[in-house]
């Protein structure tokens, strides 16, 4: 079995979280710790390869975020609006189906299969 690589600083992940930050409130700290330790193990799951290390980071700070943003606990859809217009206002080019699907299927019981299953199968795994 490979060790899984713990990165304890991730700046792209604390860029995503500063408008955020104050929105989130008190539970930032517990939001951010839960994360990163889901971005650990989706990288593990891709061997920790670099060209889906954006995707995860930005899936993850977002999967949960309509939490606070349309305060409801029909979060996903409001997560995924929320990631896919600051993709877009950002210029990040991320692909909207591959984030939009990683972040409803991170908390699905089945496995998904489909386009982009590489990415949304490992943002699934550490949550579902």
């Amino acid at each position: 079995m490979l060790d899984i690589t713990i990165k304890i600083e991730r700046p792209r992940v604390e860029d995503l979280f500063a408008p955020y930050r104050t929105l989130i409130g008190h539970d930032f700290d517990g939001y951010r710790n839960h994360v990163f330790r889901c971005i650990t193990y989706a990288m593990h799951f891709l061997g920790n390869a670099s060209e889906h290390e954006q995707m995860v980071e930005t899936a993850f700070v977002y999967h949960d975020i309509g939490l606070w943003t349309d305060q409801k606990l029909a979060y996903l859809e409001p997560s995924e609006t929320v990631a896919l217009r600051d993709n877009d206002k950002n210029g990040w080019g991320l692909d909207p189906d591959a984030l939009r699907g990683a972040i409803h299927w991170h908390h699905k019981v089945f496995e998904y299969k489909g386009m982009h299953a590489d990415v949304i199968e490992s943002c699934r795994k550490p949550t579902g």
